[in-house]
């Protein structure tokens, strides 16, 4: 199951979910870094998409016990546009396209 972003890419559950985990393990271990990530939680916020959204929170919530939808959108939107010295650079699933066949994709993180 999949959104369509506004260029028209898939965003997918796996997507949201590996952005919200990765995200707050970050923020955890180096809370003064910045996260620059692809995805942010604005359509998934949306009621329309309640769906998707709970099938996000019980996948998070395989890797992180009782996280609420809320908190896994506020850890997707911890993502920053404004660099600083130190960052980490972030795409959830790296070839959607590729993760939506079964194909090859990836988790990039730098």
């Amino acid at each position: 199951m999949s959104l369509v972003k506004s260029d028209r890419s898939p965003v997918t559950i796996a997507d949201y979910g590996s952005q919200a985990i990765v995200c707050k393990l970050i923020k955890e271990a180096f809370p003064d870094d910045r996260v620059i990530a692809e995805e942010d939680s604005k359509e998934l916020r949306k009621p329309a998409h309640s769906e998707i959204l709970g099938k996000v929170t019980r996948y998070v919530n395989e890797v992180i016990p009782r996280a609420s939808s809320g908190e896994i959108c506020d850890w997707i939107d911890t993502s920053s546009q404004h660099l600083s010295e130190r960052f980490w650079a972030l795409d959830p699933i790296d070839g959607t396209k590729g993760f939506l066949r079964g194909d090859q994709y990836a988790i990039a993180l730098a």
